[in-house]
């Protein structure tokens, strides 16, 4: 029986929506057709037509009115609100810009640290299985056990492929290094620093797009590589076929100095700059399985990326502890072969666990160390520009709710001439709210423009290529932004409102009102709070450039200064003297030095111990190079000499730095040289130490000075002899090169006497002095930034002042007045109208010291050599921000001060 009525709850929702008046006839019309569509269609159909003709009724003009049943002139009421709110802010010139520029400024930089956040946090997140793919880590086990390090062996792979079936696929990524390619027998040389090694599997994890060739079989053969877009367009032109590339070869200049042809397979689309993994070319890793094969250190040669896809719904966390009895037990025939130590002799009773980094923590944490397959963020950073994007936009919409209270003040009489002429309290309410909401709208549209004029500059100075539409695009953040104008449009408008709103109209026209919007407390805290964050921030600015100058000042131990570095020496086979030769004969330099690294990117190292019975093994830095590479450091020898070219036997000997003598168990009363170290790898060979250096620094002042040990460029018996890169260093002279014209005309000497030796090397140059500045590259690019937006929370922290002193000013009006008639100067005035918020700035400042000293000593924590914490830079951070309040101050109580008394006494 229900079926041959219509449904109940379309009829309660015709009546909920539709008038009052109509009702009855339409319903009533509407049930005489389901009647008549029951008989034609039956019951079913006709109970899905009545729903349907009950949703067609729901149009304007029988919608009821959703305010009741009184219908009022919205739309005249609309333009009446516009009209005087475009009045009042004519009327109010200086507080309208005012109001507008604060709030511009503030909601520009949130946006703005909102654009940097949002890059930092999106990486890798285009991969469809970002969700399941992990990166495995593990603890350095050439260095400190507590430090874990983004690189593992090549058999850590095969282990979890065979005993976690819970991992769908694992793949392994191999950093290949720097090689020499030519994509057309030679004519054309490039230098290639992003090649990577890459499984069959690679493709099943990561999303990058193959525009020709295929995912599935493109790493099946050794000797095939993939390209990038730009890496092709680079090789053969900007017009080049892909189609025609498949199948055709490039070569690839091994260590040996032999050519190998690699077959084109495919190619990428170019890869987005937010992925870790940062490559213009990808090689099967088939092609280094011979190195793979004969390399006998399967769990301890660490540079393998491995990643791992977890198959759907598996306890991550569960699965994580499964693996950690792995190491233990795969690497022991490594370690017993190797070192002649059990795995637990290996570490020193140091856990050798292994970690899961979820794919998508694996730039914005902080990459662990020992990862070079692409750029690493800074967890340290996101938080400190996320706290100051809240504080600058919370200073910013504290200053529009302060001024627009204190502009509020001025309409008692307006509201009392509304209130009689019959206007009800809600109508002015909405009144204030929707005239708060339209400026915090308007700028945040002029913010959003203000962001669109200077992105380019953001970007310049991050490195990045940030894209401000993209961020706008985002539902959340579009949300976000329509929250903020309704929150604090809202905020700004209500409190005035409420509060002049219920004035009595008699009250209110004889202007009774500089009392009455209280809140003074209030208001007072909310200046206190914004000068505590600024001067807190100018603080933290002033000594993060003062570390940063310490630190490019600080004596490394070294003369890094005019030394010219020569690339790709490697190339030229391993064999150089004669190379050497013709390179010191060039009158422009004074000395010549072959190593193998640069600092300060030496970061090998290895496991010594001294020659002793029961010594104990212990990490050290080690470099290869000749002796006049020190000589052109200026590295002073505290005891024994340098390498000798005259004595063949030196080559089996080492020197070490005092940091080295110290870990070795040596005190400065023994007698140090002629003692000899060995590698705890069971070898029999021994090192005589021929002398020690004085500490310097070959890495960055980020680090400490580690123990080093400095190998001859000759020696065979060291396992890396004749492998990694070698460089020439030459030492400028400085009285003959004196200008910009002479170090270019030196520079293309070099390059002509390298290529006479072999042009199909690569030419590739740098200098010392600013590859050491590049390491704190990052950290200066970011004090600009963060002296930017300091400078921005002062001025919006001046203009909340500058509102507040306003609002004094108007409600002390009379009161100066009459203080000058009876004699009052115009420093007694000034006094007594600064001292309130003098105050308030002391406060400011005994709340932001020890704020500020915490901030940066935490920071500081993150550097080896640090500046001092001295107080004169706290003084002077805290002068000037006390002289620019005062200055703003004193504006506001002059102008009361100078003005006529009996324009005062007389104001209304």
């Amino acid at each position: 029986m229900n079926n041959q009525r219509p449904p109940g709850f379309f009829i309660w929702f015709f009546q909920w929506y539709c008038r009052q008046n109509l009702q009855e006839f339409i319903l009533g019309d509407l049930e005489e057709q389901f009647e008549q569509d029951i008989e034609d269609f039956g019951s079913t159909r006709a109970r899905r037509r009545f729903a349907w003709n009950v949703l067609r009724f729901f149009r304007p003009g029988i919608v009821r009115p959703i305010f009741g049943s009184i219908k009022l002139n919205n739309t005249g009421m609309f333009k009446n609100m516009m009209t005087l709110a475009w009045r009042n802010a004519l009327r109010q010139k200086q507080f309208t810009l005012i109001n507008l520029f604060g709030l511009t400024l503030g909601i520009a930089a949130c946006l703005m640290i909102s654009l940097y956040v949002y890059d930092e946090l999106n990486y890798d997140k285009f991969h469809t299985k970002a969700d399941r793919i992990y990166r495995v880590n593990q603890p350095s086990i050439w260095g400190d056990w507590d430090e874990m390090i983004a690189s593992t062996g090549p058999n850590v792979a095969t282990a979890l492929r065979e005993e976690v079936p819970e991992f769908e696929e694992v793949t392994r990524v191999m950093q290949v290094g720097s090689l020499v390619v030519t994509p057309n027998q030679k004519q054309t040389i490039f230098k290639e620093d992003r090649i990577f090694g890459a499984e069959e599997n690679f493709f099943k994890l990561f999303d990058f797009t193959l525009l020709h060739g295929s995912a599935e079989t493109a790493f099946s053969q050794p000797n095939s590589i993939v390209l990038t877009e730009e890496t092709a367009k680079r090789y053969f032109g900007d017009e080049v076929d892909f189609t025609g590339l498949m199948d055709q070869s490039i070569e690839v200049k091994e260590w040996d100095g032999n050519w190998k042809p690699f077959k084109i397979v495919g190619i990428l689309k170019d890869i987005s700059e937010q992925s870790h993994l940062q490559f213009d070319m990808l090689a099967s890793m088939s092609s280094y399985q011979g190195q793979m094969d004969n390399h006998g250190w399967k769990w301890i040669w660490n540079i393998f990326g491995t990643y791992v896809l977890v198959k759907p719904n598996v306890d991550v966390a569960q699965l994580e502890e499964r693996i950690q009895d792995l190491p233990a037990k795969w690497a022991a025939p490594t370690t017993e072969r190797i070192f002649n130590q059990t795995v637990e002799e290996f570490t020193k009773g140091h856990p050798w666990t292994l970690e899961l980094q979820s794919l998508g923590t694996v730039y914005s944490d902080g990459s662990p160390v020992d990862h070079g397959l692409g750029p690493t963020g800074n967890p340290l950073f996101i938080k400190i520009f996320t706290a100051i994007g809240v504080l600058v936009l919370l200073l910013s919409a504290i200053n529009f709710m302060n001024l627009s209270t204190a502009r509020s003040t001025g309409r008692a009489k307006e509201v009392g001439v509304r209130k009689v002429l019959g206007s009800a309290r809600s109508i002015l309410v909405n009144q204030f709210i929707l005239e708060s909401i339209m400026y915090v709208a308007l700028a945040t549209l002029l913010g959003i423009g203000l962001v669109f004029l200077s992105v380019d500059w953001f970007n310049s100075l991050t490195f990045k290529e940030m894209d401000l539409v993209g961020l706008l695009s985002q539902p959340t953040v579009i949300t976000a932004l329509a929250a903020f104008i309704l929150i604090v449009g809202g905020l700004a408008g209500f409190y005035p409102a409420m509060v002049i709103s219920a004035f009595k109209p008699v009250q209110a026209l004889k202007g009774h009102s500089g009392h009455a919007i209280g809140g003074k407390w209030v208001r007072n805290g909310l200046v206190v709070f914004q000068f505590t964050v600024s001067i807190a921030l100018i603080i933290c600015a002033a000594f993060v450039q003062k570390q940063l100058t310490y630190v490019s000042n600080l004596d490394l131990g070294m003369d890094k200064e005019n030394v010219l570095q020569i690339h790709n020496i490697e190339q030229f086979g391993f064999e150089t003297g004669q190379l050497k030769s013709k390179l010191e004969s060039l009158p422009a330099f004074t000395k010549v030095g072959k190593s193998f690294g640069l600092p300060p990117n030496i970061l090998s190292g290895d496991r010594y111990m001294a020659d002793e019975v029961q010594s104990e093994v212990v990490q050290m830095r080690n470099v290869r190079l000749e002796g006049d590479y020190l000589n052109l450091l200026d590295v002073e020898f505290v005891e024994g000499r340098n390498y000798d070219s005259s004595r063949p036997a030196d080559k089996y000997k080492v020197i070490i730095n005092e940091s080295a003598v110290k870990v070795l168990g040596w005190s400065g009363e023994d007698e140090i040289l002629g003692k000899k170290i060995a590698l705890a790898s069971g070898d029999e060979d021994k090192f005589e130490v021929i002398g020690v250096v004085k500490d310097f620094n070959i890495n960055s002042a980020k680090s400490v000075i580690n123990p080093l040990v400095i190998i001859h460029q000759d020696n065979d018996q060291v396992w890396d002899y004749g492998l990694g890169l070698s460089y020439f260093s030459l030492k400028l002279d400085e009285t003959k090169v004196k200008s910009s014209g002479e170090l270019m005309a030196a520079i293309q000497q070099v390059e002509k006497i390298l290529a006479e030796t072999d042009a199909t090397v690569p030419f590739e140059y740098s200098f010392m002095d600013q590859e050491f500045d590049k390491t704190f590259l990052f950290e200066q690019r970011m004090g600009v930034v963060l002296s930017v937006f300091t400078a921005l929370a002062l001025v919006i922290g001046c203009l909340g002042l500058f509102g507040l002193a306003a609002f004094a000013a108007d409600r002390r009006v009379k009161e100066l007045g009459i203080r000058k008639v009876l004699g009052a100067s115009i420093a007694e005035l000034w006094v007594s109208f600064s001292s309130e918020f003098s105050m308030l700035l002391i406060i400011a400042v005994l709340i932001a010291i020890p704020f500020s000293w915490y901030c940066v000593d935490q920071w500081l924590t993150n550097f080896a050599f640090r500046t001092p914490i001295d107080w004169w830079v706290f003084g002077i951070a805290i002068i000037g921000a006390f002289l620019l309040a005062i200055a703003t101050i004193t504006y506001q109580s002059l102008k009361v001060a100078y003005k006529n008394p009996v324009e005062s006494l007389r104001d209304e």
